[in-house]
Formats: C-alpha cells, structure tokens, sequence
C-alpha cells in the first residue's frame, strides 16, 4: 500500500490525451470518501506503514486534503469520516500508531473475545457447509477457550483458528468416510493449533498440546 492507491494517480493512457491535468487523475479510495462524504474504513490500521498514515493526517483534522499530483488542496465534505480497524499492537506484523494519528481518531472500542456461544455461532456460519454436531461444536469451542486462558500462552488462537479446525475435522472426516471423533479432533487440532498459539520464551508447544488436548478431549 502506499499514498498514491489512497489519494490517486494520473492514469498513464489519459496523460497523453490530457497532460498531467485533473481530466487524467484518477481519485483514490480515502480521496472519493473524502470529497463525497462517504465513510472510509481503513482495516489492519496499524499494519500501514507511516508515509500512508501520514497522508490521511490533513483530511482527518483539518477537513482538507492535499493532492501532490495535482499540487491543490480540497475541502473535504462535512460528513466525511474515518472508521479505523486494527489488531493489537504486540501481535506481529502490526505498529504503534503515530501520535499523529492518535490524535485524531476521537473514539476508541476495545473489542475482547465474544462470548461462547457467540463464537460457536461465528465458527458454524463461516462453514455452514459441514453439518457438526452440537458436541463437537463445544469441544472445538472449549479448547481454543482453554488456549486462551491458560497461562503459559502469550499470543491465544483467534477467531480463524476455531473456524479452520471446524472445516479441516469435517472434510477429514468426509474424505475418510467416517464420523467426527475425539481422536480425529486432537489430531487436527495438533495441526493447526501450534501455528495459531505462541506460548511464552522456552515453553514447549508439544506438551502444552497434549495438557490441553487430554483435559478437553481425553486423547492426544
């Protein structure tokens, strides 16, 4: 991603027709948001690196935008506005925000794990294909749970990791033509979870598995 896939470019096949002129210059997405007052959602936020957060700066405070490749300012509409989307900052792949930015986002939601039985229903309506039953729903649930509160884990399973064993117990269990199992759910589960879960510096992921896999399933 950088500044110009947000605020626009000249369209290379227009520049000979028109010159480098507004006719040539194609908009971004922020840049549309921004003139017709659309709502512009920036997801994985903190992913961007600085130069294109930087280029949000002036829009998101000052309601004006700056076109380099034009060299003009644009008042940007009155109902503009940014919705921001992120992971925590300690996971890989993320940074700090800038206190630039910070700045101007106004309003922060703090979004935990839902519920149980909320995540039970994300899981089975992200693979509606595959008919599990009620039991191995709870049994999938309960061991990214158990992932997630024990203590020895420093970055917990997401949402993705219940949703993949979920799909990768059904189509193993279609493929071998037989019935979901404890058995079939730890080995899945210990092809997935080492992956999706980092335990603090010197633990060891195998014996962690089969802790967690034992108190859950009974079999590791």
């Amino acid at each position: 991603m950088r500044p110009a896939t947000l605020i626009g470019s000249f369209d290379p096949t227009l520049v000979f027709k028109y010159g480098f002129s507004p006719e040539s210059y194609i908009p971004g997405p922020f840049t549309l948001a921004g003139l017709k007052g659309g709502v512009f959602l920036a997801n994985e936020f903190n992913r961007g690196d600085e130069y294109v957060l930087n280029s949000m700066l002036d829009a998101m405070e000052e309601r004006r935008l700056y076109i380099p490749q034009l060299k003009t300012w644009l008042k940007v509409h009155n109902d503009f506005y940014v919705i921001a989307a992120m992971n925590p900052a300690e996971l890989k792949g993320t940074r700090k925000l800038p206190s630039a930015i910070k700045d101007r986002i106004k309003v922060w939601i703090h979004l935990d794990y839902p519920p149980k039985s909320l995540e039970q229903k994300i899981m089975i309506g992200n693979c509606p294909e595959y008919k599990l039953s009620a039991l191995t729903q709870e049994k999938i649930i309960e061991l990214i749970i158990q992932c997630r509160n024990h203590p020895l884990v420093e970055k917990p399973p997401s949402l993705r990791t219940s949703i993949g064993i979920a799909r990768f117990v059904s189509e193993r269990a279609q493929r071998l033509g037989k019935k979901v199992d404890n058995k079939l759910i730890a080995e899945s589960a210990k092809l997935i979870l080492p992956d999706s879960t980092e335990l603090k510096p010197g633990k060891n992921i195998n014996k962690f598995l089969k802790d967690i896999l034992v108190k859950v399933v009974g079999v590791y």
